[in-house]
């Protein structure tokens, strides 16, 4: 859970004063802000479970579900969590082990505000981003990380002994592979 809250910390989430929240549901729901973190008792979810860990979120003032599950989610519910990208992200336990912005191969990535969106699109002539721009799947671990969702730029800082550091801009979208 430190691992999560310094993510949700590093988004700008207040993490300090946090929430349980008591609902029929069969996971243990903490809510940070607007922010509703779900900690599955079950190894699996299904598509059900997504639209009401949805509804539950909404009906209670909140933004952004996220599910934390102990394994790897299956191809059919990344499909479900690619439609629902906007409203939430699933991690496995295994991805909150420690800070991956921390790592040595980790670029730095950023969303950029609306202001730099805008900046950004008439310095390059952008006029429809999801044609003009290369694309980060809502599913990148990265994206999740920073919480990226579908129609956000986003600004990935790239090292390298020639050129320095070098800003590469991409546009995230539900899923890359459509």
């Amino acid at each position: 859970m430190e691992v999560l809250k310094l993510m949700l910390s590093q988004r700008g989430v207040n993490t300090t004063v946090s929430e349980s929240i008591e609902t029929d549901f069969p996971a243990t729901i903490t809510k940070f802000d607007k922010v509703f973190v779900y900690t599955s008792s079950r190894s699996r979810i299904s598509d059900k479970d997504i639209d009401s860990m949805i509804e539950i979120t909404q009906k209670n003032g909140g933004d952004l579900s996220i599910v934390v599950v102990p394994i790897p989610p299956s191809a059919n519910i990344l499909s479900a969590l690619r439609q629902r990208s906007d409203k939430i992200q699933l991690f496995h336990t295994g991805q909150l082990q420690f800070d991956i912005t921390t790592h040595r191969k980790i670029c730095p990535h950023r969303i950029l505000n609306d202001d730099e969106k805008k900046a950004f699109a008439e310095k390059y002539h952008i006029k429809d981003a999801l044609n003009q721009m290369p694309m980060i799947d809502s599913q990148d671990i990265m994206a999740r990380w920073i919480g990226a969702k579908p129609g956000d730029i986003v600004e990935i800082i790239r090292k390298s002994e020639s050129a320095g550091a070098t800003p590469y801009y991409r546009v995230c979208v539900a899923d890359v592979t459509l």
